[in-house]
């Protein structure tokens, strides 16, 4: 009887320490959280309404939705600023600093 509750603990033990070891590996990523991807840096946006256009250092990328993290934007590690804008709604600005990493942009315009 002792030896099947001591064995018992035990697998209890190592369950709690998988599932302990699993679970942050999940992957859900924060607003603007940042994460690795070797040696590039680029942009990934979930932006409302996604047609917004990215406007980076003053220059037009296309809209939002164009850019996942399949297909993130490309961006050079340094001092960069971001602009989303669509007619009708108050234009996004932020300033970041880029390293070699994604950056999730999730942010919704808001209507004037």
């Amino acid at each position: 009887m002792r030896k099947s509750i001591a064995r018992a603990v035990k697998l209890l033990s190592l369950v709690a320490l998988l599932l302990a070891g699993v679970v942050p590996l999940g992957g859900c990523y924060p607003r603007s959280q940042v994460y690795g991807v070797g040696n590039e840096a680029g942009l990934v946006f979930n932006v409302n309404p996604p047609e917004a256009e990215v406007i980076l250092d003053g220059v037009a990328q296309g809209p939002a939705s164009a850019f996942t993290e399949d297909r993130y934007l490309k961006v050079s590690p340094g001092k960069h600023v971001l602009e989303l804008r669509l007619p009708g709604y108050e234009t996004y600005t932020r300033e970041f600093y880029m390293a070699n990493s994604l950056l999730r942009i999730e942010e919704g315009l808001i209507r004037k």
